[in-house]
């Protein structure tokens, strides 16, 4: 009998234990996590890239370059300036995401920038992103 009453009082102890720990399961899960830090059973959780992800930037580069290199004649200046700003923010969302020095903004408008740009675009092209129209 005795038994009995101990197995039961054991079972009503994990039924309220589970409840306690689902009612209350991201905060359970951090520690749990961080627990498995201090344990070195896993590594730390990757971090999440905030910016698109680096495949969307190389076909957003291809796109507006390919805008920039054939533009039909006539095409308002206006318009290949927006283009051009358009690259450059892509390159120097690129150079963020790998991590690689830029200083296309604060190059002055020409052949300054022009040539920063040029870099860039080769610095970027030695880290592996494929950015260029394939010929």
């Amino acid at each position: 009998m005795d038994a009995l009453v101990v197995m039961q009082a054991v079972l009503v102890v994990a039924v309220l234990a589970g409840l306690w720990v689902v009612a209350d399961w991201p905060a359970h899960r951090r520690r749990l996590v961080r627990l498995g830090e201090v344990l070195h059973l896993h590594g730390p959780v990757p971090p999440r890239p905030a910016g698109p992800p680096i495949e969307q930037i190389a076909a957003d580069l291809r796109r507006v370059r390919a805008q920039i290199d054939h533009a039909p004649p006539g095409t308002p200046v206006a318009r290949r300036r927006g283009w051009t700003e358009a690259y450059d923010d892509l390159l120097v969302t690129a150079c963020h995401e790998l991590g690689i020095e830029q200083s296309i903004r604060q190059a002055h408008e020409g052949s300054a920038r022009d040539l920063e740009r040029e870099r860039v675009e080769r610095s970027l092209l030695r880290a592996g992103l494929a950015f260029r129209a394939r010929s």
